[in-house]
């Protein structure tokens, strides 16, 4: 067990520490980001600001080079009650082959073009799962995992009159090697794939970002695809394609954030008393992020598209978010919505407070701080459809 007072609280006189890990920990604990949101700014001053974080995400994402590449090929086609799935294959690079499935509503034509919204899972959630296919087999995706039904974003997205595409995370699913010997999380070969793209000059989620960027391409010209309403959904891992993708992508006007909120090195610094110091997954890291922003600040400078964040978060971030929004005149185009357990406001204890940055354990973290109920952790359909129809004019 890790605690503050044995761990990382310095007993020294001058502050410093012998442990490695409590040292950067100190470090993380006392740095404020070079380009974290300043409430205060005006319309101009918030646009140039905005500016400088999009050009420093672009850089620290570190997307390969454009090339030509052959145009994406269908696989099979489909029917389906009231929409018709598609499985398609496209060609970001010159080394890989990235399935889709695409779900697309029968009333959608070049004469009755719909939005297209791009949706991505939760760390190895596979694409079948997001589209609903429950007969799907495969050696890597055996289990279907909690809440199939809320899960099965692109299912609920088709069956509101949109075109869903539904991604696999890299190096999961029908993404990863074909048998590996954990066929759920595929841990150890995605950490061999981070290894190959970190050295390389590479990130996992640069990676992932820039596919998509190569897919939307192709897919904004489609004729039954209406270009000036396309958005992107994504729950947990892939919560952090959609942040990226986007605030960098001006196509895109609706997100879809379902996740709650939260600046990654707050959480590396607040939670001290621990049984492990393992932190999720090294297709995480992005090297020097921290530098420069947290997840609060990439979100405040989406304004004033239209955002949901569906799983709650600390206040300190969430109000950083609502500022922008206000700055932008754009108030109506966010909203943060709770998981039930903490819908009632009296059942969020710590409102308008900032969270420690030491001396936390996981559940004080995320129950008392971050209003999360980690077992019931999935999309969550009604904000999102509620949302995706708002910003693109839908609602009757």
């Amino acid at each position: 067990m890790f605690t503050w007072e044995d761990n990382f609280c310095s007993k020294r006189q001058d502050g410093r520490h012998l442990s490695s890990l409590a040292a950067i920990m100190s470090e993380v604990r006392n740095a404020t980001p070079q380009l974290a949101y300043k409430s205060g700014l005006s319309r101009e001053e918030f646009c140039l600001w905005q500016q400088r974080v999009k050009e420093k995400l672009r850089e620290l994402m570190q997307f390969p080079a454009w090339t030509v590449q052959p145009e994406p090929v269908c696989l099979s086609t489909e029917p389906r009650d009231g929409y018709r799935l598609e499985k398609w294959e496209f060609y970001p690079d010159s080394f890989s082959a990235v399935p889709v499935l695409m779900l697309i509503p029968a009333e959608a034509s070049a004469h009755h073009p719909a939005p297209g919204v791009l949706c991505f899972p939760g760390s190895a959630h596979s694409k079948e799962l997001l589209a609903g296919e429950a007969g799907f087999s495969h050696p890597n995706c055996t289990n279907r995992r909690s809440f199939p039904e809320r899960n099965a974003q692109a299912l609920h997205i088709v069956r509101a009159g949109m075109v869903a595409v539904a991604f696999d995370n890299p190096g999961t699913a029908e993404l990863a090697e074909f048998n590996p010997p954990d066929k759920e999380t595929q841990w150890a070969t995605r950490e061999t794939l981070v290894n190959g793209l970190i050295n390389s000059g590479y990130n996992y989620l640069g990676w992932s970002v820039f596919q998509k960027l190569r897919f939307l391409e192709w897919f904004r010209e489609l004729p039954y695809i209406d270009s000036s309403r396309l958005g992107c959904s994504g729950h947990s891992l892939g919560s952090e394609v959609e942040m990226v993708l986007g605030l960098l992508c001006d196509e895109i006007k609706v997100m879809v954030h379902n996740d709650f909120l939260c600046d990654p090195q707050v959480r590396y610094a607040a939670v001290t008393n621990r049984e492990k110091t393992t932190d999720g997954g090294i297709w995480h890291y992005v090297p020097g992020f921290w530098r420069w922003f947290g997840f609060s600040d990439l979100l405040a400078a989406a304004a004033p598209k239209f955002l949901t964040i569906n799983e709650g978060g600390a206040d300190e971030f969430t109000s950083k978010v609502r500022d922008a929004y206000q700055v932008m005149g754009a108030p109506e185009r966010f909203q943060v919505v709770y998981y039930p357990k903490f819908s009632e406001e009296a059942s969020r204890k710590n409102r308008h407070t900032t969270i420690p940055r030491e001396n936390l354990s996981e559940s004080e973290f995320y129950e008392d701080y971050s209003y999360v109920d980690v077992p019931d952790h999935s999309f969550r359909p009604e904000p999102s459809l509620r949302w995706l129809k708002k910003g693109f004019g839908m609602l009757e």
